[in-house]
């Protein structure tokens, strides 16, 4: 009788523990859940008239990215040009922001600003809708988290806490204005190329057209693998060095051409004018932006001559 009773008495007193363990577990989940939003950054992106950046890397000078009409725009910082920037750009910097979310509260004084670089010492974003200033967020340092992932301390308006948040910030937001300009080429699919039209000085001309799946120069079928190779590579080619007023008499008449007739986008047409020691690219894709043909040998990639198609360069 008295096991039984013993028995009871501890299951009793166990079921008591749980019920009393599961409280706690329950409360403290409850108070994490309110120890900081799931959502610190509410934005509405049809609203959104302009983003200034102020990227650490820059000292803090303003990258101020805004609509003009229905086109974005970036401000130049050497004078007052501005030049445009492509939709994608600036959808891909919104989207950044909106998927900011807090996995942690890593501060909550600003005495603690300092240690996670959320200070004056951060990059800083401040998004507009028109005059209003709808968001200003503060980009801190990084830290590694296992396994193998990186998470940035952010600040967002005036809340004093410092949050933890998944991602490294800084290769979105960390750029000059350069990085968020038009930086097109040429972005075509090559499969829908049927002829190219290389004019050049002299009588180095030539043209480069498909017949069935074979591409032929005056007649002879070129290697294979070098004009796909060499296709391919100038389908989605882009630059980054710009040059900004550019001598108008250096434009007058370009010295190399390559026309590219697309089932898709009808002609597109690359110049480079200058010669050897200052070339500058334009293209009928991107009038507005001029670029430096001399960096990185860039002018070479796009304009080769006829024997770059009968040898592969490709060869192990």
């Amino acid at each position: 009788m008295f096991n039984k009773f013993s028995t009871k008495s501890l299951i009793i007193t166990f079921a008591a523990l749980l019920i009393i363990v599961a409280a706690f577990l329950i409360k403290d989940s409850l108070q994490g859940e309110r120890s900081f939003p799931s959502s610190i950054i509410s934005l509405d992106t049809s609203k959104v008239t302009a983003i200034n950046l102020y990227p650490k890397s820059l000292n803090h000078r303003e990258v101020r990215i805004f609509k003009d009409g229905n086109e974005w725009k970036v401000q130049l910082p050497n004078d007052n040009n501005t030049a445009k920037v492509p939709l994608s750009k600036v959808q891909q910097l919104l989207s950044q922001i909106l998927s900011i979310k807090p996995v942690s509260v890593a501060a909550e004084s600003a005495s603690k600003w300092k240690d996670f670089q959320v200070d004056t010492a951060g990059t800083r974003v401040k998004v507009f809708e028109g005059s209003d200033d709808v968001l200003d967020l503060t980009i801190g340092k990084f830290a590694y988290r296992q396994p193998q992932s990186m998470s940035t301390y952010i600040r967002v308006n005036d809340d004093k806490n410092v949050y933890l948040t998944n991602g490294f910030l800084d290769m979105t937001f960390n750029h000059d204005a350069d990085y968020f300009r038009d930086n097109t080429v040429i972005n075509d699919d090559y499969n829908n190329w049927y002829k190219l039209t290389f004019t050049y000085p002299a009588d180095s001309s030539f043209q480069l057209i498909r017949k069935n799946n074979s591409w032929l120069i005056n007649g002879k079928q070129t290697d294979s693998s070098a004009a796909v190779n060499y296709l391919r590579s100038i389908s989605n080619i882009s630059q980054y060095f710009y040059i900004d007023n550019p001598s108008q008499q250096q434009l007058q008449k370009a010295k190399y051409t390559l026309s590219i007739q697309s089932n898709a986008l009808g002609l597109i047409n690359v110049f480079a004018y200058g010669d050897t020691s200052s070339i500058i690219i334009n293209s009928s894709q991107n009038r507005d932006s001029y670029f430096d043909g001399k960096k990185e040998n860039f002018w070479q990639r796009i304009f080769v001559g006829k024997g770059h198609f009968f040898t592969s360069k490709r060869k192990k």
